[in-house]
């Protein structure tokens, strides 16, 4: 029998495998850990894990306590810096690697990527917090839309009645600000109750284009410059065409109101190589995902509220209702894609769409 290739079951397996002898010089480092830190094993292997990384990081805490003890240590929720200066969860396990006499001839730590599992919790809680919602509309939507009708209606008729006058731009404004009122509650229904969704392949250019071209007085009021980057070989979306018209037409214009005094829009589109929306299995095995990047050179996202974005309410926006992001969110995400932000204060936003393509 052939003796197995340990080196190439390391090599292959998903998840990082760092060894290091015991003055921490590294001599394994596989394709995991290349793909995990950003840095290659040609870069890593010969060289201190403390110069790798930060000498008070877990990864070099712990395998120095195992090569001090010789025993296996352990975080299920631990984080690692990447070279380019992002923090990725992990979990991290350290183990001894012993002589025959059971002397520690060095350790090997195995970390495994927990970015996709604190995304999918991230979904799970932003969902249950829509739905809290959704349930809180629906709920009170009966006791305050039949009222608002009432006054509406009033309204309407002092207009008629008293005709052009003093009080007729008043009854204006309240019949406006009647009408502001119930578009939120319509909105805040769309979160909460079950939309309406006609699956069928979607052309995604063409749908780019026609926002754009509803767009474009916006844009030229800006001063914005938009420009298309799409990739031709492109293959159609699985989507509701009317459903994800509304997720880019919220997307163009939040990038047009951040950029009030000029810029470019940029519309990327692309196979996802994001190892974490690279496919999606709709049924009958994965899809390949799409991914489409709406980039600004706006004023960014501020750091305070970067992290709930997509809740409703939230808002960069004076007069913003804060609730075309959550609407975006909730539609991506029953198309089983995905939506994340990227943004830097005072250089820009991106939007990135990931969506399954058809069959």
């Amino acid at each position: 029998m052939a003796r197995p290739d340990y080196g190439a079951l390391i090599a292959g397996l998903p998840d990082a495998v760092i060894g290091v002898r015991p003055d921490l010089e590294v001599f394994l480092w596989n394709a995991a850990a290349e793909a995990l830190t950003g840095r290659s094993a040609t870069r890593a292997v010969g060289r201190a894990a403390s110069e790798l990384f930060p000498p008070e990081t877990r990864l070099v805490r712990h395998l120095a306590e195992t090569l001090r003890s010789g025993e296996t240590r352990g975080e299920a929720e631990s984080s690692l810096e990447t070279s380019d200066g992002r923090a990725i969860p992990t979990s991290l396990v350290t183990a001894p690697l012993l002589g025959a006499a059971g002397e520690v001839l060095g350790a090997v730590a195995v970390l495994r990527d927990l970015s996709r599992l604190k995304a999918l919790e991230a979904e799970v809680r932003r969902g249950e917090r829509l739905v809290a919602l959704g349930q809180m509309a629906l709920a009170i939507a009966h006791e305050i839309r039949n009222p608002l009708a009432a006054v509406r209606g009033a309204a309407q008729l002092l207009e008629r009645e008293l005709g052009e006058g003093a009080w007729s731009e008043h009854l204006g404004v309240m019949r406006r600000e009647i009408d502001r009122v119930n578009r939120v509650m319509e909105a805040l229904l769309d979160l909460g109750r079950p939309l309406r969704f006609s699956f069928a392949a979607v052309n995604l250019h063409q749908l780019l284009d026609r926002v754009c071209l509803l767009a474009e007085a916006t844009a030229r009021q800006h001063g914005v410059l938009t420009v298309r980057r799409y990739d031709p070989s492109l293959p159609p979306v699985w989507a509701d065409e009317d459903r994800l018209t509304q997720v880019f037409q919220n997307l163009v214009q939040n990038g047009l109101e951040a950029m009030a005094g000029g810029g470019r829009l940029i519309l990327t589109t692309r196979l996802s190589a994001n190892p974490l929306y690279a496919k999606v299995d709709l049924g009958g095995g994965p899809r390949p995902m799409v991914e489409v990047l709406v980039a600004d050179e706006g004023e960014g996202i501020p750091e305070a509220i970067r992290e709930r974005i997509f809740d409703p309410f939230v808002t960069t926006r004076p007069r913003g209702l804060g609730l075309g992001l959550a609407l975006v969110h909730r539609i991506v995400e029953e198309h089983r894609g995905a939506v994340r932000v990227e943004t830097t204060v005072g250089k820009g936003t991106t939007f990135a769409v990931y969506l399954p393509v058809a069959r």
